[in-house]
């Protein structure tokens, strides 16, 4: 008889304790990896978006630079005594 209730025991608490494990999965893991999942794809948006800004301000920058540089040997050709149109 000791033998059938360390078996039963060791049932019971093998039980309790997938019922445990299964509730632990379905209210915490699982909610919590949705969480990760959503939090990860909008990551994923914020950095696209901030690449496309990135690249449409550094696109800006050379646009500017260009212009600069332009402006640069115009002002050098006037004090110089030269024409804007040599």
């Amino acid at each position: 008889m000791y033998l059938q209730e360390i078996t039963w025991i060791i049932g019971i608490i093998s039980f309790i304790g997938g019922v445990s494990i299964f509730l632990f999965k379905k209210i915490v893991i699982e909610p919590l990896q949705k969480s990760i999942d959503s939090l990860n794809t909008t990551l994923q948006e914020f950095r696209l978006n901030t690449d496309r800004k990135i690249n449409l301000i550094e696109d800006e920058i050379d646009v500017l630079k260009e212009k600069t540089t332009r402006h640069d040997e115009q002002i050098k050709t006037l004090f110089r005594g030269g024409s804007l149109n040599d």
